[in-house]
């Protein structure tokens, strides 16, 4: 997975998102148990870009999906169309659907582009159980950040080659993990897995030490506008901005875990599995830091409208524009927690 390297990453770099969508239908369409593959797909695609946007911090420039259509058949048009709404570029190659056209097309677009574009420029690849590894090492040779992000991943690190390994991530858990919101068919090995729901806790006490409530208005002012935090990066953050030196993070998540404030998730990753937490929105504490952060967030909105406002008075009579670069990144974007 691309842990390592997305932290670095400035907000203003630009992303292409290539999509395998031959491939990544049909992986699909294998796994779950309705009758709408298509609608899943690009539920995934969406939650990708999300992703790419919110927590490696990229600006998806353009989506690319590309897949097989036998000469003569129409469904390309209700395809296109259904793209074309959620801005995604339509790239049909007309060839048996067990043909590898669209995957070599892939191939071959990412090269032109990152010719034309490069070494600013981020390149993310979804795909099913493609793993696309020489495009991944040539991509990355050239100096470009790449995520491939595929549904079936290696099992194995040495499954890839060592100069790539890190590149990878399991695509599962954009929809929520294995068998769950994408309504995988399961197997025998999930019988024991347990949905998010029958993970949060059932009884909750008020955080009665300061150094717990002070962690949790520290996870929500970081990292509350997420739905699942990354364990690794949360810990960090916690031993940086935690006042008392004797405060460990580990040890207060543990409170908050007690008091039924936040609970832990375990993910399916590569080459590791990783951790989240969430937090309980029906503990009474969570709710009030939230109610009251989010006062705090509208307060300065209006103050930054207000700015906006005033500052725009002057703009027919400013000659200098002022630029303002915003490079600051945190460290969300670590998928591998010990």
């Amino acid at each position: 997975m691309a842990s390592r390297k997305s932290s670095y990453l400035p907000r203003s770099r630009n992303a292409v998102i290539l999509i395998d969508y031959t491939n990544v239908f049909g992986v699909i369409s294998e796994r779950i148990d309705n009758d709408q593959p298509d609608a899943v797909v690009l539920d995934l695609v969406a939650s990708l870009k999300r992703h790419v946007s919110d927590h490696l911090h990229l600006k998806p420039l353009r989506t690319l999906a590309f897949a097989n259509l036998p000469p003569g058949n129409t469904g390309g048009h209700r395809a296109t169309g259904a793209w074309l709404s959620a801005g995604i570029e339509p790239r049909f190659s007309y060839a048996r659907s067990t043909d590898e056209a669209s995957a070599i097309d892939l191939a071959m677009e990412a090269m032109e582009l990152s010719a034309e574009l490069g070494q600013a420029t981020a390149f993310v690849v979804l795909s099913g159980n493609q793993w696309f590894v020489p495009l991944v090492q040539r991509l990355y040779g050239k100096g470009h950040f790449v995520l491939m992000s595929t549904l079936e991943s290696p099992s194995q690190p040495d499954d890839l080659p060592s100069d790539c390994q890190d590149l990878y991530l399991n695509a599962e858990f954009l929809l929520g993990g294995p068998g769950r919101k994408m309504d995988l068919v399961r197997s025998e090995n999930d019988d024991n897995d347990t949905s998010s729901e029958s993970q949060r806790p059932t009884e909750t006490t008020p955080l009665g030490d300061s150094a717990a409530r002070r962690t949790l208005e520290s996870i929500d002012s970081y990292f509350g506008q997420y739905e699942e935090i990354y364990l690794t990066p949360l810990l960090r953050k916690l031993s940086e901005v935690m006042d008392e030196p004797d405060d460990e993070p580990k040890i207060l998540i543990n409170d908050l875990e007690e008091a039924g404030a936040v609970w832990l998730e375990k993910r399916r990753g590569f080459p590791h599995n990783y951790t989240v937490l969430m937090m309980n929105l029906k503990h009474p504490d969570v709710a009030e830091i939230k109610e009251s952060n989010a006062s705090s967030t509208f307060l300065e909105e209006e103050d930054d409208d207000f700015d906006d406002y005033d500052r725009d008075g002057y703009d027919d009579y400013d000659d200098e524009s002022d630029d303002t670069n915003n490079t600051d990144a945190d460290d969300t974007d670590d998928y591998r927690a010990s």
